[in-house]
């Protein structure tokens, strides 16, 4: 059997609408693949990866005796010259703006608003919602998002400004969430899921404690951190766009 008749006989695609949630069932949700996107609550177990089918796996990170790799305590040590500000989540135009410049990275399938990410009620809905947003001399640079279970904290959403790469603002606000995840004493951080196939994604491997969900038994088990996994394409030609 191939691939694309593999995943289509045991498919999951579901969706919610947006919701307040108990963080104790919010908790819940993330343990059985859900994250959150726009105005909905979703879980597929495919995807499309440069115009052919692959199977997505949820991941998330142990967040008890995380330690970050050396690289990473680099990029935080190298960016210890920017504003930080962490605080409800409240959308504006000037994020707006950093978005669409941030979705000029996209091809075909490119965003047109944040609130294909992010609902107008993403600070309470479905448990709080927060924000990092990342500034030098005044000039927002990168914004995250996050939202907090009793055990877990979901990565919602990340966009950066693209003519500042140096930085490396998507991981550099990946690693100021997990901090800011193990300081409230959180057990799981979840950021999304990962292709079976090389994909832009790929960076999400790149973290200690890390764990992978199989969708036929709904078991978390370690996964080895990959450092490095080359894939063929660019950002700019793939069909979905990442939700960090």
């Amino acid at each position: 059997m191939n691939t694309q008749a593999k995943i289509l006989e045991d498919i999951i695609d579901e969706s919610v609408t947006m919701q307040p949630l108990h963080p104790m069932v919010f908790d819940d949700y993330l343990k059985e693949g859900w994250r959150l996107l726009g105005y909905s609550i979703v879980r597929h177990n495919y995807s499309m990866c440069r115009g052919k089918f692959c199977c997505t796996t949820p991941l998330r990170i142990r967040l008890e005796g995380l330690q970050f790799s050396k690289s990473q305590r680099q990029l935080l040590r190298r960016n210890t010259h920017l504003q930080l500000k962490y605080q409800s989540i409240s959308l504006n135009t000037a994020k707006e703006t950093l978005f669409l410049r941030h979705s000029e990275r996209f091809g075909e399938r490119r965003p047109s608003q944040l609130a294909s990410f992010l609902g107008p009620n993403a600070h309470r809905e479905p448990v709080p919602g927060m924000e990092f947003t990342v500034a030098s001399d005044g000039a927002l640079l990168a914004c995250s998002y996050i939202h907090l279970g009793i055990e877990s904290v979901s990565g919602t959403y990340c966009f950066f400004d693209p003519h500042h790469s140096a930085l490396s603002l998507g991981s550099y606000t990946m690693l100021l969430e997990l901090a800011k995840a193990m300081e409230l004493g959180k057990k799981y951080y979840y950021h999304g899921y990962v292709y079976d196939v090389p994909s832009h994604f790929d960076y999400k491997l790149n973290f200690n404690n890390l764990e992978a969900m199989d969708w036929k038994t709904g078991a978390w088990e370690p996964r080895e951190r990959l450092a490095v996994r080359r894939w063929a394409e660019s950002v700019e030609s793939e069909d979905d766009i990442p939700n960090r």
